[in-house]
C-alpha cells in the first residue's frame, strides 16, 4: 500500500505556498490514503524528513526547485522511494522538465494516479544534480541574485542579479575533457545540464533530456558585456543556440572541467568555492524513480 509523505517549503513562491496545508489535509481526507503532511523550517530539512519517515514510499516535494532536489536527496542516500512533486516555486524548473501540470488541483489527481518515470542523474564533487551545474557567469549571477532577493522578490532578482554579475565577473581560461577528448577555451560559462533549464525558465540547455543517458554541455565563449546583454533574453526561449560564434554545444557522460583560479560552482542553484582543482561532473548510474 502507498504511504505519502508531503513535504512542504512554506516560503516557496513568495510565500504563497504556505496555503498548501489546507489545501493538502482538506484533498487527501476525501481518499483513503494514508498520508503525512510536514513543514520545513530551515534549509536542507526535506531531506531529513525523508530519511526519517521510512515508513513512506511515496515522497513529495511542495514548493520549488530547491525543495524538490532536497526531498529527492533524501530518497536517494535512503536507497527507495518515487519522489512526487506539487510545484508552487517561483522557477519549477524541474516540473516543467518532467512536464507536470502546475494547476495544483490536477497536480494532485496526477500524483494520486501514480504513473511513473526513471530519469537520469548527474554527480559532481559528490552531489546530485538534476537540472544543470556550472561554473562561471552563471554562478555569479546566483550569488549576486541571492543577495538581492533579500530586497526583491521574483524574476526581477535574476534579472538584476545578471546587471550586478556583469560589473564583477570576467572571462577564465577553461580547460576541459568530454568523454576524454580535451577542448581548451577561455570562456565567460560551462553549463553541464541534465534537465534543459534553470534560473526560472532559462533554456541554457534545450537539447536536453532526463531520459538519454547523457549529460548536455554549454560552453559561452569569451565575449564582452555588451553581447552577454545581448544574448541573455535570447536564452529564455532557447535561441541562443543559432548563435554558434559566441555558444559552443556538447554532450557525453564524463565532463571534467580545470579550473586555474578561484571560482564559483553552483549545483542546482546552490553554490560552493573552488579553488584550482578538476572539477567532475558524471552520469550517475542510479536513476530517480518520479511520479508524472
Amino acid at each position: 500500500m502507498d504511504r505519502y509523505l508531503f513535504i512542504i517549503n512554506p516560503t516557496a513562491g513568495s510565500g504563497r505556498t504556505r496555503a498548501y496545508v489546507k489545501f493538502i489535509q482538506d484533498y487527501m481526507s476525501k481518499t483513503d490514503k494514508e498520508h503525512k503532511i510536514a513543514v520545513t523550517t530551515k534549509p536542507k530539512e526535506a531531506t531529513e524528513m525523508v530519511i526519517n519517515s521510512p515508513q513512506y514510499n511515496i515522497c513529495v516535494a511542495v514548493g520549488g526547485d530547491g525543495t524538490a532536489n532536497e526531498v529527492a536527496k533524501g530518497i536517494l542516500q535512503r536507497g527507495y522511494g518515487i519522489l512526487g512533486i506539487i510545484p508552487s516555486g517561483t522557477g519549477n524548473d524541474m516540473a516543467q522538465a518532467l512536464k507536470l501540470n502546475l494547476d495544483r488541483d490536477k497536480a494532485m489527481e496526477r500524483l494520486l494516479m501514480g504513473d511513473t518515470v526513471r530519469i537520469d542523474l548527474g554527480k559532481v564533487r559528490g552531489d546530485y544534480f538534476f537540472n544543470i551545474a556550472s561554473v562561471g557567469f552563471d554562478a555569479w549571477v546566483v550569488k549576486e541574485t541571492d543577495r538581492i532577493k533579500k530586497l526583491i522578490k521574483g524574476k526581477a532578482s535574476y534579472i538584476l542579479g545578471v546587471l550586478a554579475g556583469l560589473l564583477t565577473y570576467s572571462s577564465r581560461e577553461i580547460e576541459m575533457e568530454i568523454d576524454g577528448i580535451p577542448i581548451r577555451r577561455k570562456a565567460t560559462l560551462v553549463a553541464v545540464g541534465n534537465g534543459q533549464s534553470y534560473g526560472g525558465g532559462m533554456k541554457m540547455l534545450p537539447m536536453a533530456s532526463i531520459y538519454d543517458d547523457m549529460l548536455d554541455v554549454c560552453v559561452v565563449k569569451d565575449i564582452s558585456n555588451l553581447k552577454i546583454l545581448f544574448l541573455f533574453p535570447s536564452i529564455f526561449k532557447g535561441e541562443h543556440i543559432k548563435y554558434t560564434k559566441h555558444v559552443e554545444f556538447f554532450k557525453g557522460r564524463n565532463i571534467k572541467v580545470a579550473l586555474k583560479q578561484g571560482e564559483l560552482l553552483n549545483i542546482d542553484g546552490e553554490l560552493f568555492e573552488v579553488e584550482d582543482e578538476v572539477i567532475e561532473f558524471y552520469l550517475s548510474s542510479q536513476k530517480l524513480e518520479v511520479i508524472v
